[in-house]
């Protein structure tokens, strides 16, 4: 069987790392792959003046010749342009962003059936061109059922396939030994989306610590490190390993998000043994459990965030039992059950 994924050449995001952890699974059974990404970064449309979207793209452009030399897989190929010129044939082809399902849409039939794996309800850049990429003649594969949701309710389209994303447990797990330190160790996400509801988080984290000065906050992401007060340290593009540790050796994960798609940091910060206060968004809406694996509040709900901070901080036993109950809950997500799944969806359409 062989099988296509088309990427944005742009960045190296949590979603397209899950692209290319499915490539790899597949790969390992015995599955022709190969991931496809343009030299030339789309135009997202993001701006209402077309100067400014090909200032943008001429970036995105830039930014994706970064990352294509960092590239040492030679199952991914960077092409001139996604075009039925440059795509092999093969049984399945699978758009993974707005952006790209335009491009497969319009691939001839040497490109097998054409998929659209769905990671979140992408309108950020621009609603219009995201809703209709959803209408386009393309089979979706969705990772929750909130999105599956908002297609099938709001745009009308057909239910999707659910296939939701692993964790690697076998990689991400408890420390050893933890190390012994003074006071709270707070980890969160550093990311510029407004969407990740960095700013909530920050603001809950300095409202407790003015009341508990024990607590120290970490944070972790792609960009420079942040203007944020409270922030004690910062690690910039950890490596897989440095953010394992992290996660290992903190008291507890503040997820602050107003919207995700799914949220694999707080899965891999529960796999670490490490109790996470969230919001609820993404994965915690079907895997969460106020209470009892984690610590939920609403999006955007500051206030709610510091009462629920506060609250386990002040409850060891409590901390216990998010941390055991939250790797109960990843222990039943592997990465091999998610690709069996999803590979048995494009078998079946091939069939």
């Amino acid at each position: 069987m062989r099988v296509n994924f088309i990427l944005p050449g742009l960045g190296d995001s949590g979603g397209i790392q899950v692209v290319k952890k499915y490539a790899e699974l597949f790969r390992e059974k015995g599955i022709d792959v190969v991931i496809y990404s343009s030299v030339i970064g789309d135009d997202l449309h993001r701006y209402p003046v077309k100067i400014k979207n090909k200032v943008h793209q001429v970036y995105c452009t830039w930014k994706t010749w970064r990352v294509k030399k960092s590239n040492t897989k030679s199952y991914i190929q960077w092409v001139p342009m996604i075009s039925s010129k440059y795509i092999r044939e093969a049984d399945v082809t699978i758009a993974t962003t707005w952006s790209s399902a335009y491009k497969v849409a319009k691939l001839n039939q040497k490109c097998g059936k054409k998929y659209y794996f769905i990671q979140d309800y992408e309108i950020w850049d621009n609603k219009e061109f995201g809703d209709q990429s959803y209408k386009l003649p393309l089979h979706h594969i969705v990772i929750a059922k909130w999105i599956d949701k908002i297609l099938t309710e709001q745009l009308g389209c057909v239910p999707a396939d659910i296939v939701h994303n692993g964790i690697d447990t076998e990689f991400f797990h408890p420390a050893l030994k933890k190390e012994k330190h003074e006071g709270i160790r707070c980890l969160m996400l550093y990311h510029t989306l407004p969407k990740k509801g960095v700013g909530d988080g920050a603001k809950a984290f300095k409202k407790v610590k003015e009341q508990d000065p024990n607590l120290s906050l970490t944070m972790f992401g792609m960009y420079k490190r942040p203007e944020i007060e409270c922030l004690d340290q910062y690690y910039q593009n950890p490596k897989k390993e440095e953010l394992r540790n992290l996660y290992q050796q903190a008291d507890l994960f503040i997820f602050p998000s107003r919207e995700e798609g799914w949220g694999l940091t707080p899965l891999e910060a529960m796999a670490c043994g490490c109790p996470v206060v969230g919001t609820n968004v993404g994965c915690m809406t079907e895997l969460g459990v106020d209470g009892k694996n984690v610590l939920l509040s609403e999006p955007g709900d500051v206030n709610g965030m510091v009462m629920n901070i506060k609250k386990l901080i002040g409850d060891p036993e409590l901390m216990k039992k998010l941390s055991a109950n939250g790797l109960k809950t990843v222990s039943e997500l592997s990465w091999k059950q998610s690709a069996d799944k999803f590979l048995s969806i494009l078998k079946e359409s091939v069939r």
